[in-house]
């Protein structure tokens, strides 16, 4: 009885450690710390080639072609990387990588990203994932969290909260992907969805890629300004409301585009 009071002692101090250490300690810290004690496993993050049944995941050709795609779900990233690259793309946020190559490296490097009308990048995650999403990672996160909501206005009105957001990547405000903590782009070029094909022709020209887009992994077809009303309208910009601000969105589309000063 005595050792299992022990280790029952042990386990939440351990757990309330480590909550204390993830409070304290800024994101970008531990990811810099995790580095110093695995810089095996960081280095070969950038050559590794990961098989999947749906094509290869692989950050190899950022070496390549010195520069860095950001991949922030739902705004068309698996056909840009293909397209680019022939490689599945990975959804690591900037920070992750200025870990990952270096802020040397990750200053000299070429580095995009693009984003997509908050209402509907979510009304678009909502029917990939309640459809069976990537994987069955995917298809049994929607099984326990989105059970017995059927419908886009019943989720907005009933689940989605800002706290639900980082419940699964897909829902994640972009900002979150590409931008620190006092809002400052940390990508050389922002694409938009909405202007998806002169911007990738932008990007491909200046890696020196001759290439053309091809849509993968798209979503079925539906116009998210069907699906909502006032109130959920007011809902989802209230929760998105740092990304609509950032990158110039109202509800029906481009209001101005973030340009970013070279």
């Amino acid at each position: 009885m005595h050792c299992r009071c022990s280790d029952a002692v042990i386990t939440t101090m351990t757990g309330l450690i480590q909550k204390a250490y993830t409070f304290v300690v800024p994101y970008e810290t531990r990811r810099w710390l995790y580095k110093l004690r695995n810089p095996a496993a960081h280095r070969r993050i950038r050559s590794v080639v990961n098989r999947s049944s749906k094509g290869d995941f692989s950050l190899k050709p950022f070496d390549e072609y010195r520069c860095i795609f950001v991949h922030i779900t739902k705004t068309a990233g698996t056909s840009v990387a293909t397209g680019l690259f022939g490689y599945l793309p990975y959804h690591h946020t900037a920070i992750d990588y200025r870990v990952i190559y270096g802020r040397k490296t990750f200053n000299e490097y070429f580095k995009f990203a693009f984003v997509r009308n908050p209402w509907d990048r979510l009304y678009s995650a909502f029917r990939y994932l309640k459809a069976g999403g990537w994987d069955e990672k995917d298809r049994q996160w929607a099984d326990e969290h989105l059970a017995g909501i059927d419908d886009f206005d019943t989720f907005v009105r009933e689940w989605l909260t800002r706290d639900k957001t980082g419940s699964h990547l897909h829902f994640r405000p972009q900002s979150e992907f590409i931008c620190d903590n006092r809002d400052r782009l940390l990508v050389d070029y922002l694409g938009y969805f909405e202007t998806l094909q002169q911007d990738f022709g932008e990007i491909a020209a200046r890696l020196g890629i001759d290439t053309t887009l091809e849509s993968r992994n798209v979503s079925p077809v539906g116009s998210y300004r069907d699906v909502y009303d006032e109130t959920t309208r007011k809902i989802v910009a209230d929760i998105y409301a740092r990304d609509i601000d950032l990158f110039g969105y109202d509800f029906d589309g481009i209001r101005r585009r973030r340009r970013i000063e070279q």
